[in-house]
């Protein structure tokens, strides 16, 4: 029997207010303050044909739904699964005969990382069919998306992983500070920006320690991307370098310390260029816009960091024998 699970897809859980947690409230969520729960399938019993399989994650998917949860996860930590196991098989005398089991399904929301399981809940139902196949088709279309025990069992789970934030805020607040000691600087970020902000005092702990890690980030990446630039440059001194330099210069944001530099070879390029060839360079470096706040652009530049790091992960196998199941 296998015990290896698969990522069905990563989805965010919206933490709704008034769950016990008012002190940490803050106000209405947004994308920087959602909880991440990736769901997954489990792919433990030999038998359980493709077609079952896919109604069990199409399930899975409507339970995430119908209980507050949306799209666009890119955290492997917080998972929510469920497990099979047959009670009885029988054959039931025809015609024609018939399969009869007895299935209890147990979901859990649990922490991969600590092994650490939030909440968890088991379902029994009933399954027939002429066949295995069938009989397990029969019982997953009967599991009820809109059951009351799947939105207790998820609340449970949500007020559980907001209190893992509250009490290993320091921890992550220090594990970020030595992912960016070692360069590590969007790992430290996308770990940051995961923290909701219904956790009020860590959310702005850890909002507070994310601007020096961007900066020092900005930063690295300016002084890559303009000594690449430069070497470009000296290589190729016209149009056809000005254009494979402009994708490295795109990147430098306003905050970064040799944004001042990095103008001075766009001015030169677009000079070079209009001297050489009679025609303009068509290339702007990126500015932060005047209409909008500065702040509010700065955060989405955290969190546009931080999402590039999370869907540039490769996909999980997870291995749940000895501590789940």
């Amino acid at each position: 029997m296998k015990r290896i699970l698969k990522p069905l897809l990563s989805i965010i859980l919206s933490v709704s207010l008034g769950y016990g947690f008012a002190q940490n409230n803050l106000g209405k969520t947004d994308d920087l303050a959602r909880i991440s729960l990736t769901p997954i399938v489990a792919d433990q019993v030999e038998d359980l044909p493709e077609s079952a399989y896919s109604l069990l994650q199409n399930k899975m998917q409507q339970i995430a739904t119908n209980n507050g949860l949306g799209a666009n996860s890119f955290s492997p930590r917080f998972i929510i699964t469920v497990n099979l196991n047959i009670i009885t098989k029988d054959v039931v005398p025809g015609p024609p005969a018939m399969i009869a089991m007895n299935i209890e399904a147990t979901y859990y929301i649990a922490d991969y990382t600590s092994k650490t399981v939030f909440s968890r809940k088991t379902i029994s139902f009933k399954a027939v069919g002429i066949n295995p196949n069938k009989a397990y088709i029969d019982g997953i279309k009967k599991i009820n998306a809109n059951s009351p025990e799947f939105k207790s069992f998820i609340e449970e789970g949500k007020n559980k992983i907001i209190t893992f934030y509250n009490d290993r805020c320091d921890f992550i607040l220090q594990e970020a500070k030595a992912l960016a000691s070692q360069k590590q600087y969007q790992q430290a970020i996308f770990q940051l920006t995961a923290v909701p902000d219904v956790c009020k005092d860590c959310y702005m702990k850890a909002s507070n320690a994310i601007e020096p890690i961007f900066k020092s980030y900005l930063n690295e990446l300016c002084n890559r991307n303009l000594a690449a630039a430069q070497a470009i440059w000296v290589a190729n001194p016209n149009t056809s370098g000005a254009n494979e330099i402009s994708g490295l210069l795109a990147g430098i944001l306003p905050d970064a310390a040799c944004y001042g530099d990095a103008q001075k070879l766009v001015s030169e390029i677009r000079t070079k260029v209009l001297a050489d060839e009679k025609r303009d360079w068509n290339f702007q470096m990126k500015q932060w816009d005047d209409k909008i706040s500065l702040e509010s652009q700065r955060i989405k530049a955290y969190r546009d960091v931080g999402v590039a790091y999370g869907t540039n992960q490769p996909n999980n196998t997870y291995h749940f024998k000895g501590w789940l199941w």
